[in-house]
């Protein structure tokens, strides 16, 4: 009956180690792909973060741009319609 007994003990702690060691191992794995997406996760949304920060300094650069040429094309135009008119004045071609 002892050695019943004893067998039996050994065989249940055999299985109930081995179910164990196979939930720490299952936990272990889900611990790293869940890390492993957070991580994934957090990159992209910096990625995301960069790239819009990127794009609206890059239609401010734009819009100064198109602003400074249209001034600058604007005092162009307008020294040439004054040139063009003085010279109008005194019958000279412009």
């Amino acid at each position: 009956m002892k050695r019943h007994l004893l067998l039996l003990t050994a065989l249940t702690l055999a299985l109930t180690g081995a179910t164990a060691y196979a939930g720490q191992s299952e936990t272990t794995q889900n611990i790293k792909e869940g890390t492993k997406d957070a991580a994934r996760k957090t990159g992209h949304a910096a990625r995301d973060v960069g790239h819009a920060t990127a794009d609206g300094a890059r239609k401010v650069g734009h819009a100064t741009a198109n602003g400074a040429r249209a001034v600058g094309h604007g005092f162009r135009d307008a020294a040439h319609a004054t040139k063009c008119g003085i010279k109008h004045v005194f019958n000279k071609t412009c």
